[in-house]
């Protein structure tokens, strides 16, 4: 939980330091979502630049524009299987409720395709920065990874969603602020704490390869 909280300063702190890019890529990557075809490649490219400052590199517009070339393909892939996954978790949320309503045995049936879709979306929340951190580049992996970091670090996860998902409610109250910087919020924080998460679990290997 402290961790979490350490995590979310250190995001805040590289989000004013590279406010100026961040705005601009923000409102970019805004446009190319209202525009469709453009958008899941546009993110990719907002995350990239994430992680390299979540890594402590220098960003440019031209590390933007490589990732949107480089990922076009993968990220609308992965924007299908998302998007359809999504859907079916709700229906079957929305199905069980609707064409066994009262039933007790639907209620829990209920809760469980909830508790799945709660962590379907805890797990996209790391999927993005995992694949940039990963030299297995498959989103197969990244998802697994995702699953496996929420499972080891629940309590840094539920810190850090806290903390980012009050920032996005007040950023989505105050519109200009959205439209300004709230993708950039959310894919910073995910991508400061999988690289912290990252960066420990090296250290924790170097040292038990010193002991050796």
């Amino acid at each position: 939980m402290v961790e979490g909280l350490r995590v979310a300063v250190k995001a805040l702190k590289d989000l004013w330091g590279e406010m100026f890019n961040l705005v601009f890529m923000n409102l970019f990557t805004l446009l190319c979502l209202a525009v469709v075809i453009p958008g899941p490649p546009a993110v990719m490219a907002l995350y990239a630049v994430c992680n390299r400052i979540a890594n402590d590199y220098a960003v440019s517009w031209e590390h933007y524009f490589a990732a949107f070339r480089a990922h076009f393909a993968k990220a609308w892939l992965y924007a299908l299987a998302a998007l359809i996954f999504t859907a079916l978790l709700l229906l079957n949320l929305w199905w069980y409720g609707a064409a066994f309503a009262g039933a007790t045995w639907a209620s829990w049936v209920q809760g469980a395709w909830l508790a799945a879709l709660l962590l379907w979306l805890a797990a996209n929340f790391y999927v993005i920065p995992l694949y940039f951190e990963q030299y297995d580049r498959r989103w197969r992996v990244a998802l697994r990874n995702a699953i496996l970091l929420i499972g080891a670090h629940p309590l840094f996860t539920l810190a850090i969603l806290v903390i980012v998902g009050l920032l996005m409610a007040l950023s989505l109250l105050i519109t200009p602020l959205f439209v300004l910087l709230g993708l950039a919020i959310w894919a910073l924080f995910g991508s400061e704490a999988v690289v912290n998460r990252v960066n420990v679990y090296r250290q924790r290997m170097q040292a038990k390869a010193k002991e050796m």
